[in-house]
């Protein structure tokens, strides 16, 4: 028989416990600009606003190696990092850590180490005309090539964005409103293919321009196209244009067959995802599939809402957007949209709570979701919403569309800086640019 005096003994530990899953765990002391799970989430890689990386045991809460950058490195440099496979000079597997600017950067550039050694293997950084020390923590739209000084009428270049992707050991790189783009490797930092586009990179407020099909093809968005390159042979190559018909891409993603395993929401897809990835413009979400002349297997009309990020999994695409509430106060509703590649319409939404944050602080920068959950993130916290189940829902876009799903749990501090998540394993990784980051279970 129990100890009627045990009882009280078991009860705390059990809150012990729950208080744990939902405890959210600060790793290191450094403020972190980008990072994601590797390892099948039980490891995290990060960026730091010191321009050193560090992998991080969240198992056991432990820093397992730290790399360094060349010395006179400048802050704030970096905002994404990966951890790639490539065979090395003498042909044996070799394991590299990337890190590289993203988005908006007065300075930009990229950093290869050796996993094992930690010696750095590739540095280059950008040619810079104006230097500053101003620190940029969040997005800007419209951005602006070049300004005017207040004493003088030269045009000097202004921060724009850069962009780099690696898979397997090349890194493509470009600019947006550059027309040029160069590939990399990663091993030894040499320029193996360069070559320029037609038109001038777009300008999105949260999607790359440039990211992989697989290791042999990448996809750039272009000023009025999107656009898929053979890059597995030493001269670039055309493949396909998707025309956008004069409309403005808000936002990109494209599945890659050939990402890293192990990974979180940057998983790599398999070929039976049933699409290539997914383009947002003004009046529509396309569907890319990039067998087909026209390179657009379906086309879904968007309902009154400005798309600022987008994802797929499965049979599902899911988008980041804002609804205009009210022309005079300039205030947005923040949501996301569910919607089903088999019906072609909108499954269902996820609101977030109305706020009266500024638009850039409220509007969705990265949104995800699989059979389980959903999730978005803005500078007010990440949301996690339950997903709606495909099955018995009803055809009718109407009906569907005024399905509102409750907040399941919100992650995070309100006043964050260009916020990013990751999620594997029933944990959730978020990074604000202006603090170290934190990891929580979700169940």
């Amino acid at each position: 028989m129990v100890s009627q005096e045990n009882k009280p003994t078991v009860a705390i530990v059990d809150e012990i416990e729950d208080m744990r899953v939902d405890q959210l765990h600060e790793i290191g002391r450094k403020a972190s600009t980008g990072g994601w799970f590797v390892s099948k989430g039980e490891s995290v890689l990060l960026a730091h606003e010191d321009g050193s990386c560090s992998f991080y045991d969240i198992t056991n809460s432990e820093e397992k190696a730290e790399f360094k950058p060349p010395a006179g490195i400048s802050p704030n440099l970096w905002g994404d990092c990966w951890l790639i496979r490539a065979a090395g000079a003498d042909g044996c597997a070799g394991k590299y850590v990337v890190t590289a600017s993203s988005g908006n950067a007065l300075e930009s550039g990229f950093c290869s180490w050796d996993f094992y050694t930690r010696d750095v293997r590739a540095f280059h950084v950008e040619d810079a005309t104006v230097k500053s020390s101003r620190r940029l923590l969040g997005p800007r739209p419209n951005i602006s090539l070049y300004r005017r000084t207040a004493s003088s009428t030269i045009m000097v270049p202004e921060n724009r964005q850069w962009w780099y992707r690696p898979c397997g050991p090349l890194l493509v790189s470009t600019a947006s409103g550059h027309k040029v783009v160069k590939v990399y490797d990663i091993r030894d930092g040499d320029e193996v293919m360069k070559w320029e586009l037609q038109k001038p990179v777009a300008v999105m407020d949260y999607s790359s321009p440039l990211q992989w099909r697989d290791s042999g093809r990448v996809v750039l968005a272009e000023a009025e196209s999107v656009s898929l390159w053979d890059v597995n042979s030493l001269t670039p190559r055309a493949l396909l244009s998707v025309s956008l018909h004069g409309q403005q891409i808000s936002a990109l993603h494209v599945d890659n067959t050939d990402a890293e395993v192990g990974g979180g929401v940057r998983r790599r897809f398999g070929s039976v995802e049933g699409n290539d990835g997914v383009i947002c413009t003004q009046d529509s979400i396309s569907v890319l599939d990039f067998r087909l002349p026209s390179g657009v297997g379906l086309k879904v009309s968007k309902h009154g809402v400005n798309i600022q990020s987008v994802s797929s999994h499965g049979d599902s695409i899911f988008v980041g957007c804002s609804e205009q509430l009210s022309t005079a106060s300039g205030k947005a509703h923040s949501r996301i949209q569910q919607y089903s590649l088999r019906k072609g319409t909108l499954l269902g939404t996820y609101a977030l709570p109305e706020s009266n944050a500024h638009f850039h602080y409220s509007a969705i920068s990265q949104v995800w979701g699989n059979t389980d959950v959903v999730m978005g993130v803005c500078g007010l916290g990440l949301f996690v919403f339950d997903t709606m189940q495909q099955e018995g829902q009803s055809s009718s876009l109407a009906v569907d569309y005024m399905k509102t799903h409750q907040i399941r749990d919100v992650i995070g501090p309100n006043d964050m800086y260009s916020p990013s998540f990751d999620y594997s394993a029933s944990r959730v990784l978020v990074i604000s640019r202006d603090r170290p980051a934190f990891w929580r279970y979700l169940f």
